[in-house]
């Protein structure tokens, strides 16, 4: 049979390492830690209010700009977070978020290609119409143009009328032709109440070939 002083002893040295290990077991909640959430690919209002209900501490830095896209003063809630430290489910007092920059566009984003192309196909041109311009605007993806309502005339180099079209908003006109040099006009539904003119355009069609044409016209 053991002895009580033994046994006692035994169960004194168990205790303490008991309480040795709890520390290393409870982790960020012994420390006043969080587990972090994942907040990648959601926006920062929405990461800080994430990161907030899990008892996080929130530390923003900003991602350099690039191209279209610039870095705001102060971050802005609608950033995309792009990494965290730590990773969703590790523990920490505070995550650290890094937002990409915001894209900084006109108010009507032009098309990325101007003028015209030419590709194998039928004899005709397909004319897209575009506003570009307007007061800057900023968002978390950059927007793409759309092409807009507007009229169109092809005419010969000579001025003589060869066809004219209503095209309608968010479509291209297209226009079977002649092999043949021509020139387009027209204007488009600007902004407000005044159509806009469209710049005087010159293309060529071969035969064989389809041209595609895109026709910009600046708004302040």
């Amino acid at each position: 049979m053991q002895r009580p002083q033994k046994t006692a002893m035994c169960l004194a040295v168990a205790a303490l390492a008991t309480a040795a290990v709890l520390p290393a077991t409870g982790g960020a909640e012994a420390a006043g830690g969080c587990v972090a959430p994942a907040v990648v690919g959601v926006n920062l209002s929405q990461a800080r209010q994430a990161l907030r209900s899990s008892d996080c501490g929130v530390e923003v830095r900003q991602l350099p700009a690039h191209g279209s896209f610039i870095t705001p003063a102060s971050p802005d809630g609608r950033q995309l977070v792009a990494r965290q430290s730590p990773r969703a489910g590790g523990q920490a007092r505070a995550v650290t978020v890094w937002v990409k920059p915001l894209c900084a566009q006109p108010a009507n984003p032009g098309p990325e290609r101007r003028g015209a192309s030419e590709s194998r196909g039928p004899v005709e041109v397909i004319a897209g119409l575009y506003l570009q311009g307007g007061p800057q605007r900023t968002s978390p993806h950059c927007r793409r143009a759309r092409s807009v309502a507007g009229t169109v005339t092809i005419s010969t180099q000579a001025g003589q009328p060869v066809a004219s079209r209503r095209i309608r908003d968010g479509h291209f006109g297209i226009f079977p032709l002649r092999p043949g040099s021509y020139v387009l006009g027209g204007s488009l539904a600007g902004p407000g109440s005044a159509p806009v003119e469209l710049p005087t355009t010159a293309f060529t069609i071969a035969a064989h070939r389809t041209t595609r044409l895109n026709v910009v016209a600046s708004v302040g």
